[in-house]
């Protein structure tokens, strides 16, 4: 495994644990990845410096931005949405890579990231590892069904991503709405805008419908590292936490679908949420 690789375990301790297990050899870098914002909260028109961030909370680097790999980067504000590729750099030796954007309009904004497919192929114990570290049942139910579980896991993924910005003091129902994205994570209240002890509900949507069984994990982006417990959504696709503690934050989900083709039996879309409150 190489580069930009899904197929990663959480965490350092996970991966070395792994490695000895398995016999394998595990790059440094995790397949966690997420639009991070220095700020979650920014004045109406200033620029925004978006960093595109894979790994874990321990091993962080930049993605590799490169145009071949982007499909889209919008803004989703209450007035509409905007295209925010212009803003988009591409990774050079020179330059980590990344985006600014200007954000309009009092209100909330939801900056969605959608990359373009990439391919997978690793060895028949570490893709089961994965799969059943990450949560994903259909996968795992598939290989055993057709006792392909020693063969070597192929997949094609992709990712997905969504940071909220709040603009102003009015926190808007736009964040709470879901954008059409292929694996979803959208907010049942704007984190903005929770009240003391209230609860943050995630929606997780697959194809447009909620996906129940799915595993999700919330993370601090701020302070020292500390890994999630994961929650599984409920018949409607929610999973919930309790009130996030002042800062910024990071919400993940994996899913996978068994697919047709000639060099992957799995498809595999990765999504975040970050939000600072």
């Amino acid at each position: 495994m190489t580069g930009d690789q899904p197929a990663n375990v959480k965490g350092q301790t996970m991966r070395k644990l792994l490695a000895l297990l398995l016999g394998i050899a595990t790059p440094a870098a995790a397949h966690d990845f997420w639009i991070d914002i220095a700020s979650h909260r920014v004045a109406d028109g200033a620029p925004v410096a978006l960093r595109f961030l894979i790994g874990d909370l321990d091993a962080v680097e930049p993605w590799d931005t490169q145009w071949r790999k982007l499909i889209s980067l919008r803004d989703y504000g209450p007035a509409g949405v905007v295209d925010l590729q212009a803003g988009i750099r591409v990774k050079t030796p020179a330059d980590p890579g990344g985006a600014t954007a200007s954000l309009a309009g009092a209100g909330t904004h939801v900056i969605a990231f959608e990359s373009a497919l990439a391919e997978n192929d690793i060895d028949a114990a570490a893709f089961n590892a994965y799969a059943a570290h990450e949560g994903l049942a259909p996968a795992l139910a598939a290989r055993r069904a057709a006792g392909t579980e020693a063969m070597r896991g192929r997949e094609t993924y992709s990712r997905r991503a969504k940071a909220l910005v709040q603009i102003g003091p009015t926190a808007t129902a736009n964040a709470t709405r879901a954008i059409g994205q292929t694996l979803e994570i959208t907010p049942q209240s704007n984190p903005f805008a929770l009240e003391p002890g209230q609860p943050l509900v995630l929606r997780v949507d697959w194809h447009g419908k909620p996906l129940p069984g799915a595993s999700v994990v919330l993370e601090p982006l701020d302070g020292k590292p500390a890994h999630g417990t994961p929650v599984i959504t409920d018949a409607q696709g929610h999973a919930r936490f309790p009130t996030p503690t002042p800062g910024r934050w990071r919400a993940n989900v994996v899913w996978t679908q068994s697919i047709t083709h000639p060099r992957a039996e799995f498809d595999t879309v990765f999504s975040s949420l970050t939000f600072g409150n």
